[in-house]
């Protein structure tokens, strides 16, 4: 080959590699949020499960630092040790890891370090005696994820109820 057929043939190669890179790279990023929304519904499976556990450590451990939870029936509280005494005195007297809850549809959207959730929650109260389901309660989490020393946490907790009990309000004296 001659000389400039040499030098064509490096510049065609050249924006090859330079067309792969860029696959490369974009791929890459696919991957990152990906990994991303695995751990974030992780993170929310383990707050999930510990609740049903009625595991306030392991509950609380799921938050930011400066978290905020704002769910229904209840006052927003700011910061993991408001909140990790709000699952111990206040949850704790309407939820006592008796009931069953299916969280399902997340839809997840990744933005670099933070990321924004929404999941569908069924909750079902059961008669402590028999075992007999006698209601299920359907809401909505709305959830802010923040990644805090490489790890996704809670950066926002909101629930709200979309189907309830009649009247409204927690049940009580069911334990």
């Amino acid at each position: 080959m001659e000389t400039h057929e040499l030098e064509a043939r490096l510049r065609e190669l050249e924006g090859t590699i330079a067309g792969l890179q860029g696959t490369v790279d974009e791929l890459q990023g696919r991957v990152q949020v990906t990994e991303d929304v695995n751990e974030i519904k992780q993170l929310q499976w383990t707050y999930l499960n510990a609740l049903m556990a009625i595991d306030w450590d392991v509950c609380a451990s799921c938050f930011a630092e400066d978290a905020l939870v704002d769910v229904y029936l209840h006052d927003p509280m700011r910061g993991k040790a408001a909140i990790e005494h709000w699952f111990k005195e206040e949850l704790a007297k309407t939820h006592a890891g008796r009931e069953g809850d299916v969280c399902i549809h997340p839809i997840i959207t990744v933005e670099g370090d933070t990321a924004k959730g929404n999941w569908l929650l069924y909750m079902m109260y059961f008669y402590p005696r028999t075992g007999q389901s006698m209601f299920w309660v359907q809401g909505y989490y709305d959830m802010d994820y923040v990644r805090e020393r490489r790890r996704w946490k809670i950066a926002v907790m909101r629930w709200r109820e979309t189907i309830g009990l009649p009247g409204g309000g927690p049940p009580t004296g069911l334990w």
